[in-house]
């Protein structure tokens, strides 16, 4: 069995990793990277000729976004997923082909190619145990505390063992429950006799600890206090799955007096959140109240409110890259009573990364100073350095893949890695093979 990188190798973004057992052609997740733009896919989509099955962790574009390309080359295969991560996806991929075409960049698909992958999904609940048709692999799908519907992946081949953690949270949120994949598997190694022959972990937050989550929402609010006092407005660039979400439920705390407006794919998704009923979910009663102080924003009091004073705008996209935040900024960046605060991590190349480092923005290819406040506030939903050297000592496991981090997180915890597991170790980049 080889497992093979095509992407979240030594970087984040673009996550595709192959699985070649017995004949059979399996990829964990299938995404795409942001830059500036546009986005990148995973080179070896255009050489592959079959898949035999894809395990989807969750909705996010770096992990799903090239899904439909499979379609577009007719390589039919099941694709596996919670409910709610393929209903977000579906939106996502939507409005990602939207986006690309008023940006006049060429999509690697069709729309149809959306609609077609549907057909292919295959929906699977938490903690129960599947077949793939062929018979080879057993998995299980495991609560990732990520975002709505996010799952890491246990799979079976070949008589060994690999979980794959995708992207995950120990720690609870205003939102979502925290992961329990640290004491499942530890429960079930023990009940094995053995320890899993491969953890493949992300190391996003690597060589970096999180504050104190209560912490962090008050200092949050008292800028966006602060800044509204201000005069101007602030906006808030939110990824529109589980982020935009939980941001309005800690502005629920604002005085009524200030309007909250929630603009981008976030509104749609919020509707989702609330009617499925995703396990794992812990707010779902209290963003429906939430939403109903929200003021909706569309293209038609788009202009109206930006150029105005004295509103809070929660938008997408996160990074800049695109939808309703890229506009607001445009009508914002050169106002010094308004403020821009930034809520996640923002990869490298993209225009939120240089508006947080170099007070740039960048605007139909040139580079403009940026004279408005820019803030930024740790809200990942990412686990943060303690908690993945908690789950490499832990977890029981022959062989360790570290991946889905940029060169410095990683290496961080490769060092940590080598000094406090006895596992075989493995840094791999694009493209490299590991024999199992």
């Amino acid at each position: 069995m080889n497992i093979i990188f095509h992407g979240a190798a030594h970087e984040v973004g673009k996550s595709c990793i192959e699985i070649e057992s017995a004949g059979a052609q399996y990829l964990l997740d299938a995404g795409v990277k942001f830059i500036q733009g546009g986005v990148i896919y995973p080179e070896f989509l255009d050489r592959i000729s079959k898949v035999d099955a894809v395990f989807l962790s969750h909705a996010h574009m770096d992990h799903a976004g090239a899904l439909p390309f499979f379609e577009h080359k007719k390589l039919d295969c099941p694709i596996y997923t919670t409910p709610m991560t393929w209903k977000i996806a579906n939106l996502l991929l939507e409005d990602a082909y939207h986006i690309a075409q008023l940006s006049k960049m060429h999509p690697a698909y069709k729309k149809r190619d959306i609609r077609r992958a549907t057909r292919d999904v295959k929906n699977v609940e938490y903690d129960h145990e599947y077949t793939t048709p062929d018979g080879n692999v057993r998995f299980r799908y495991l609560n990732a505390g990520h975002i709505p519907g996010s799952a890491s992946i246990l799979l079976e081949l070949e008589g060994k063992r690999i979980l794959y953690t995708a992207d995950m949270s120990s720690e609870p949120t205003r939102l979502m429950s925290a992961s329990t994949i640290m004491q499942q598997m530890i429960a079930m190694t023990h009940t094995w006799g053995a320890p899993l022959d491969v953890l493949i972990v992300e190391t996003t937050y690597g060589n970096r600890e999180h504050p104190p989550r209560a912490e962090t929402e008050k200092r949050f609010l008292t800028a966006v206090r602060t800044a509204h006092a201000r005069g101007g407005n602030v906006l808030i660039p939110a990824f529109g799955v589980g982020r935009a979400q939980e941001i309005l439920l800690i502005l629920a705390q604002l005085p009524q007096h200030i309007p909250i407006y929630l603009d981008g794919m976030a509104r749609k998704i919020a509707q989702v959140i609330i009617h499925d009923d995703d396990p794992y979910v812990r707010a779902r009663d209290a963003l429906k109240g939430v939403m109903h102080r929200v003021n909706i924003a569309t293209r038609q009091t788009r202009e109206a409110i930006a150029d105005g004073r004295g509103a809070v705008i929660v938008s997408t996209s996160g990074m800049l890259q695109g939808g309703p935040s890229v506009f607001y900024t445009e009508r914002m960046y050169t106002r010094q009573d308004s403020t821009i605060i930034l809520t996640g991590y923002q990869v490298e190349g993209t225009r939120g990364r240089s508006l947080w480092e170099d007070r740039l923005f960048y605007r139909h290819g040139k580079a403009f100073s940026v004279s408005c406040d820019v803030q930024k506030f740790d809200f990942s939903a990412h686990y943060g350095m303690s908690a993945i050297h908690e789950t490499i000592e832990k977890i029981p496991h022959k062989k360790l893949i570290l991946q889905h981090g940029d060169h410095s997180a990683l290496d961080a915890v490769a060092q940590y890695a080598r000094t406090h597991v006895s596992s075989d170790i493995y840094t791999p980049y694009i493209g490299d093979v590991i024999s199992v």
